[in-house]
């Protein structure tokens, strides 16, 4: 915060835009400090709104939040379910997709172990890892030799996870591999059968999309952003969040040869809609608009 805020001040003639990433309450102190500086320094103001839980911090703070983003000459976000939540409010929301380098995900199947399932985010109750680890425990019953790869940061639920896989008796059937480089997750995307998404909130889904990128047939759950930009049976199979529902559609999928082919396949040219090369323009033309406005 104290860089930010001293680029701010005293760097100003370096730059001529300030975009600010607004995802929640640690992040949108500093974007209300730095935004209220912008303003006496004459700088436009782009807010982005990540997050999938960020209308809810809206509905904690909204006037809080209402008087920081009022500074804003543009307000973009990633997802059309935010956008829809705030102009509902009457705040004027620009739709500006994320986007993904491809060349860190390339599409490959030729190393995919059978029976083997994808699980990448941080151990977070945001992300509901204990969900993967129930889908294993009920499909063990029907594929003894079933394996899940944990991939991610510790956020706090690392502990309870060890725990549950231990009272579960699933030491043999998970790994916890913990943080990877994304240059090197694209060799987890192509070597396992299927990729499990457990999260409560999504504003883009960033990890569903590489995944898809990478040609891994996915199983999701349809929450936030998620399904503005997937289709059901088409790039990826939608399950309910319930540990019943995610075995039985990873079931179909390990049992279906064709339609783990037909996802992967759909999902890849899906993920292809969302490259840097087709959304720089976006941003480049958002950028023109803002300085010409100066």
């Amino acid at each position: 915060m104290v860089h930010t805020l001293f680029v701010v001040c005293f760097r100003n003639s370096a730059y001529d835009i300030i975009l600010l990433q607004s995802f929640g309450l640690l992040a949108f102190v500093m974007e209300d400090v730095v935004s209220f500086l912008a303003g006496w320094m004459r700088k436009p103001v782009v807010f982005t709104l990540n997050g999938g839980a960020f209308f809810e911090f809206y509905q904690r703070y909204p006037s809080w939040v209402r008087r920081v983003l009022g500074r804003a000459s543009t307000i973009t976000t990633p997802s059309h379910f935010l956008a829809e939540q705030f102009q509902a409010e009457g705040i004027e929301v620009k739709y500006m997709p994320n986007a993904i380098d491809l060349t860190h995900f390339p599409f490959g199947r030729n190393t995919e172990r059978s029976h083997s399932l994808l699980w990448v985010r941080a151990f977070h109750n945001i992300y509901h890892p204990e969900l993967a680890i129930e889908t294993v425990r009920l499909l063990k019953e029907g594929f003894p030799d079933i394996k899940l790869s944990m991939i991610g940061p510790d956020q706090g639920l690392l502990n309870s996870c060890r725990q549950m896989i231990k009272e579960y008796k699933l030491e043999d059937h998970i790994d916890i591999l913990g943080y990877i480089s994304n240059k090197e997750l694209y060799r987890y995307y192509q070597s396992h059968q299927v990729y499990l998404n457990t999260t409560r909130y999504e504003s883009f889904g960033v990890a569903l999309m590489e995944a898809g990128a990478c040609g891994i047939p996915c199983v999701s759950v349809k929450v936030g952003e998620i399904p503005f930009l997937w289709k059901d049976e088409q790039n990826v199979l939608f399950a309910e969040r319930e540990a019943t529902d995610f075995a039985a559609k990873i079931k179909e999928l390990i049992i279906s040869t064709d339609k783990r082919e037909t996802l992967s396949r759909n999902a890849r040219n899906n993920a292809e809609e969302y490259t840097w090369e087709k959304i720089l323009p976006q941003w480049e033309h958002l950028i023109k608009l803002q300085t010409q406005a100066q």
